[in-house]
């Protein structure tokens, strides 16, 4: 059984402690080492030797698990051995090592415990000590059954199979059973072949190749983007005494990549440009003892068309290449490539498929996109530091109503400028920058896959449409605030902290130590809240988050959909809210991008844009469609759509009729009796347009013209321009479409309704978006910027503007001058000049 490193209570004896340990392969010197900084504590022991904190005399084995290789010796089984008492299952069970190298007990071991043992309850009747034993002994089974040669498996029935599965995760994890799509994953790596596993976040992707590992005595390979990753799942693997290491550029000990290579451990984990680089060591691993699979993680990292585009991702290939049966002549199967993601839209997937060179018979396994129990919600917001009383109000009374029974001292000590915990407010001036996707090398949070046996094992619909109120009372639990620039990180947290909560800022641009200090407090409930750019989460493993709030645009609906899937992964329910401004279109953050990319990352940002700014369909039902899944007739009856409903249906034909005659103008069609037949030429990006004219342009002319439209706002005719193109009437000219029209044209469909209006009086009825009601309820008249402009033209007002222009200039001009004769003489740097500042102020008191 797991146990957190800051649950209480896991202190044990000393000495069984050590035993416990040696038992899992560390060495003596680093667990004694381990054990006297830290105390007698498994869970910050094994942190301790895994995170490499021990003294010099253990770094070697702090890494690995391997150290005392060969040394140990192969003990039968003898009466006395026998009849020791058990240990119960995942507390660092035995490993018998007679090659050397440290792995796994075979199936058969497993076996043969559950059958001895089935009377007893609880995980000791499935725990064993695995142990060799002489040939033809017939108390246990041979331990080098290989599972991967296919001999055993095919002779043996499906159940027998599953029954084996079974033991193995009953006993390291405690499960009783396996899911419907983890078994379907196990089918296809039993029968060899490539598998894309595609599974919602905190559902057990991690379980698949976890399981292949200890049904064989091969080794597991997998590559994974962060090492802050890696390295979580290694310590989890260790608390289940599974041998694991990770080798890249953050692993500090040299000798760890050499025990890998040699088969010293049973999974090992790697970044993508480490595997590219060890090729032949691997190829030495595949013959002796074997590999029983390469598994890519967050594989939607491969594709260019995905939202996290990696290129060393895109480079391996090389697997395939150099891992066939074709190349390798000792293999007789091809090594099964397993890649696992939770967001990856079709072509994404088909991508995938065709960079990582996957069989054609590949087995895709998809589970349902669908989580019943979050809550999406879009709420209009400028943003910015104005808005964040209003904003988090709610957020702010929640924490608060909490700890009403809490004293007035307690209450002063959180609000004086440093939360709770002691941790100080971040008071720098950090610049406005945006972190990017991070690299392998930044250690962004230590995280992992959680695996919850509460989870649902599939996703459906709602048995009853209940509807759920937005305000129904969620249970108190963690927030991951998201904001886009790592300035508004420091802002946002510094305001949520005076305001009495329990926050800090995280991104990838503040110390190592910090980063290390927020994750360990978010994940042992000592802070409330965490204000992040995307440098946060990335597998993160917390099962309580109940609060994902995206304080801004994100850039695709993947992106948003991965980062809301961090709430409510116990199964309870939970809030996703983002906050953005309807009437700002989007940027594009900067990256390095080709061409088609940056089309690619323009049509996920427009359907971003468009999800937030939708009023009539269901938000679940938006997200899992954008995937590829049928969602269902009915909504989810708990997003705000589905609670508020939509607004009410206004007819837009005689706008669109407007609207639309302008752009058929340039042709010299009249727009009720206004003739538009001198449209100019456009050029972007070296491409005419012909007479497509301006979106910009087309509605100045709609205002200037039609006075009945003179206080339309341009986000309301952008508005009405998204019903027509979904509508096939217009569509884009421009050949990089952005998030906004720019270039709009009509389509043949357009030029049939302009036909139609003519004789026939059906209405084209429609649900107004987001952006257009809020243009409609605050209106800004067009005619007040139109008599400004027509005032330069009166030579009075053009005489007392420029004046007061020329008057505000010499203000400014005085200001200057007057701060420059301040300035100290004879000092040629800020530093000199402020410190003679500071002597002169200390002279005059």
């Amino acid at each position: 059984m797991e146990e957190e490193a800051c649950a209480p209570g896991s202190d044990v004896s000393a000495d069984g402690l050590i035993a416990e340990l040696l038992d899992m392969g560390f060495d003596f010197d680093a667990i004694t080492a381990a054990v006297g900084a830290v105390g007698p504590r498994r869970g910050d022991v094994l942190e301790a030797l895994l995170g490499g904190s021990g003294t010099s005399s253990g770094a070697g084995a702090g890494r690995g698990m391997a150290s005392r290789g060969a040394a140990v010796p192969v003990r039968p089984v003898t009466a006395s051995s026998a009849a020791r008492p058990q240990r119960p299952a995942g507390k660092g069970a035995r490993l018998s090592n007679p090659r050397g190298r440290f792995r796994q007990s075979s199936i058969t071991d497993h076996i043969a415990s559950g059958t001895a043992g089935r009377k007893e309850s609880g995980r000791e009747a499935s725990a064993s000590f695995p142990c060799s034993s002489a040939p033809g002994d017939p108390r246990v089974a041979p331990v080098g059954v290989d599972f991967c040669s296919g001999q055993g498996l095919e002779s043996a029935g499906e159940s027998e199979q599953m029954g084996r599965v079974s033991a193995v995760v009953q006993r390291h994890f405690g499960f009783s059973s396996l899911k419907a799509f983890q078994r379907e994953v196990l089918d296809a790596w039993f029968a060899h072949r490539d598998c894309l596993v595609l599974a919602a976040t905190g559902s057990g992707k991690s379980l698949c190749f976890q399981i292949p590992a200890l049904l064989t005595t091969k080794i597991v390979v997998v590559i994974s983007p962060l090492i802050s990753l890696m390295h979580d799942q290694c310590l989890k693997l260790a608390k289940h005494g599974i041998s694991a290491c990770f080798l890249g550029s953050g692993q500090p000990d040299s000798r760890v990549e050499g025990k890998a290579m040699a088969g010293m451990y049973k999974i090992v984990y790697v970044c993508p440009e480490t595997v590219l680089r060890l090729m032949e060591p691997l190829k030495t691993l595949a013959e002796k003892p074997g590999i029983a699979l390469f598994a890519i993680d967050e594989v939607h990292c491969v594709s260019k068309w995905g939202h996290d585009f990696r290129p060393d991702y895109r480079r391996l290939s090389v697997l395939r290449e150099n891992f066939s049966s074709s190349k390798l002549k000792f293999l007789k199967h091809d090594i099964p490539l397993m890649a696992l993601t939770a967001t990856a839209t079709i072509p994404v997937r088909e991508d995938i498929v065709k960079s990582l060179k996957m069989s054609e018979d590949t087995t895709i396994v998809l589970t349902s996109f669908f989580r019943p129990n979050l809550r999406f919600s879009v709420k209009h917001s400028r943003t910015n530091a104005s808005s964040y009383g209003k904003d988090f109000k709610e957020l702010i009374g929640t924490y608060n109503a909490s700890r009403k029974f809490k004293g007035k001292e307690q209450q002063q000590q959180i609000n004086v400028g440093k939360t709770k915990f002691g941790m100080t407010l971040v008071k720098e001036n950090i610049e406005n920058e945006l972190d990017l996707y991070p690299g392998v090398d930044d250690f962004d949070v230590s995280c992992g896959e959680f695996l919850e046996c509460s989870q649902p094992e599939s996703s459906g619909f709602p048995a009853q449409p209940n509807k759920t109120s937005l305000s129904e009372c969620l249970d108190q639990g963690p927030t991951i605030v998201y904001v886009p620039t790592r300035k508004e990180t420091v802002e946002l947290a510094n305001f949520l902290c005076k305001s009495g909560l329990r926050a800090a800022a995280y991104n990838a641009k503040m110390p190592k130590s910090h980063l290390r200090q927020v994750h360990q407090q978010f994940h042992c409930n000592d802070l409330e809240i965490v204000v992040a750019t995307i440098a946060f989460g990335m597998g993160i493993d917390k099962s309580n988050v109940r609060r994902i709030i995206h304080y801004g645009f994100p850039q695709s609906l993947e992106a948003y959909y991965q980062e809301a899937g961090r709430a409510g992964r116990d199964g309870k329910m939970s809030d996703c809210t983002l906050y953005c401004n309807f009437l700002r279109v989007p940027s594009l953050l900067p990256n390095k991008r080709s061409e088609e990319q940056t089309k690619a990352a323009y049509r996920m940002l427009r359907d971003c844009f468009h999800y937030s700014l939708n009023t009539s369909k269901c938000r679940a039902k938006i997200l899992v469609k954008y995937f590829g899944e049928e969602f269902g007739p009915d909504g989810c009856h708990m997003c705000d759509i589905c609670i508020d409903g939509p607004p009410r249906m206004h007819d837009f034909k005689e706008e669109a009729i407007v609207f639309m005659n302008v752009l058929q103008g340039r042709s010299g069609d009249e727009t009720e009796g206004v003739i538009y037949s001198s449209v100019p030429h456009y050029r972007s990006g070296g491409r005419r347009f012909g007479e497509a004219p301006n979106f910009r342009m087309v509605v100045s002319h709609i205002r200037e013209k039609l006075p009945r439209f003179a206080a339309s706002d341009k986000m309301w005719w952008q508005g009405l321009a998204r019903i027509l193109e979904g509508l096939g009437y217009i569509r884009e000219a421009a050949e990089t479409p952005r998030v906004s029209m720019q270039y709009p044209e009509l389509t043949e469909e357009g030029l049939k309704f302009l036909r139609r209006s003519q004789s026939e009086a059906e209405p084209l009825s429609a649900h107004p978006d987001a952006a257009m009601l809020l243009a409609m309820n605050d209106p800004r008249p067009f005619s007040d910027f139109s008599e400004w402009g027509r005032g330069w033209a009166d030579p009075e007002i053009r005489r007392q503007r420029l004046a007061g222009s020329r008057a505000g200039r010499r203000s400014r001009k005085r200001e200057r001058r007057s701060r420059q004769q301040q300035r100290p003489t004879g000092f040629t740097t800020a530093k000199e000049r402020l410190a003679a500042i500071l002597s002169k102020k200390k002279r005059r008191r």
